[in-house]
């Protein structure tokens, strides 16, 4: 029966840290299924759901991740998924939401908490400030929503004095 595991590793970002989990993931039989990775601040991050082959040795997987954060200083924490976690396939994002303006305390919850009020779904969250602009890229699962998300936003930008832009994805933006 085969297993999927949820894994998040972080450390001091370096040229390797992929192919050194990678590596351990191949000799484990674990097969990345879906995956994250970023660097924040000097600091790299990911996150991985892997699927391990049948017969594969949860036990044995975790003795390697427990031995690669030895090696490399990163620190690895792993989560058997249930069969429905396993299961699940996400909703695809169907729009992307950009905000920028002037760096301020709140822009993050103002705005998802305006999504959430509307019960569209956040995918994807990527943002950066670079000299005072705050930039934020949200993919987002609108669906039967989309009516009204623009007007309920420009009410966010407006309270914040940001740009936010709603676009679809058939709009070519990704």
């Amino acid at each position: 029966m085969k297993q999927s595991i949820l894994l998040s590793i972080s450390g001091k970002d370096r040229a390797g840290i992929v192919r050194d989990v990678s590596e351990v993931l191949l000799h484990a039989q674990a097969n990345i299924e879906d995956s994250s990775m970023a660097v924040l601040r000097g600091r790299f991050t990911m996150m991985l759901i892997v699927e391990l082959a049948a017969g594969g040795d949860v036990t044995a997987l975790k003795a390697s991740l427990a031995a690669l954060e030895q090696r490399t200083g990163l620190s690895v924490q792993s989560q058997v998924l249930s069969d429905d976690e396993a299961s699940l396939i996400p909703q695809e994002p169907d729009c992307v939401i950009t905000v920028s303006g002037a760096d301020q305390s709140g822009i993050v919850f103002a705005v998802t908490d305006a999504l959430a009020n509307m019960d569209v779904s956040i995918a994807d969250v990527s943002t950066r400030e670079r000299s005072g602009v705050y930039m934020m890229a949200l993919e987002v699962v609108v669906g039967e929503h989309l009516q009204g998300l623009s007007d309920k936003l420009k009410v966010v930008a407006d309270k914040l004095g940001v740009s936010i832009e709603v676009h679809s994805l058939d709009d070519g933006v990704m």
